[in-house]
């Protein structure tokens, strides 16, 4: 049986979370070069039963919705077809395979920051960075494969509020939460992914990063 966790996307509206599902904040540490190092944990919101989430970026309570959202076109406009069927594959050596779909890319900066992704997943010496790249990229742009089997980090069913020091960033969904539509339709359920906080992004309801703008 389901555990009743889900986000259901309101017709220009908010995002209602359904069943309690755990709401944090995280920021991305940045080193003195500013490039991303890590995500660092830094609230915890106590909300249990449905809640709502600002999707159009106008709330004067983000993350929650305070109703400002009158006006605002929240049209849906991301594909529904799979991860696997928009992607590209760039094959690297010892038997590992980037998947990408730039669509989803929220610009967190974790696959060129410190490290790029390109160079760690050439090897299987570097792979563990690799994966670490992988683990930090919040919206699921890039999966890996290794040997021909799909690597994901673990997490528990949760939702981050993100950013940096200073700017908001998109909602950080992990653990397989099912995402519905306004009209009722199921997207693919992933393990991660970056739905759209401040209303700009022209992939809703994911992030394009166009937050950074």
């Amino acid at each position: 049986m389901g555990d009743g966790m889900k986000i259901k996307i309101t017709t220009n509206g908010p995002l209602m979370v359904i069943g309690g599902v755990p709401l944090k904040g995280e920021v991305i540490k940045r080193d003195s070069m500013g490039r991303s190092e890590k995500w660092e944990e830094v609230k915890s919101y106590y909300r249990n039963g449905t809640y709502p989430l600002c999707r159009c970026g106008k709330s004067t309570d983000k993350p929650f919705c305070t109703g400002d959202h009158i006006g605002w076109d929240g049209t849906e406009t991301a594909k529904r077809n799979t991860f696997e069927e928009r992607a590209k594959a760039y094959p690297e050596s010892d038997g590992i395979v980037l998947l990408q779909d730039p669509a989803l890319c929220d610009g967190s900066g974790f696959c060129h920051g410190i490290h790029n992704i390109n160079q760690t997943a050439k090897n299987k010496k570097t792979l563990e960075t690799a994966k670490q790249q992988v683990h930090d990229c919040a919206s699921g742009s890039i999966v890996m494969k290794v040997d021909g089997q799909v690597w994901e980090p673990k997490f528990e069913k949760s939702i981050s509020v993100t950013g940096t020091p200073g700017k908001k960033g998109p909602f950080w969904v992990k653990g397989g939460v099912p995402l519905e539509s306004a009209d009722g339709y199921t997207y693919e359920v992933r393990n991660r992914m970056t739905l759209c906080g401040c209303g700009k992004s022209k992939n809703k309801p994911f992030c394009d990063g166009a937050h950074k703008n």
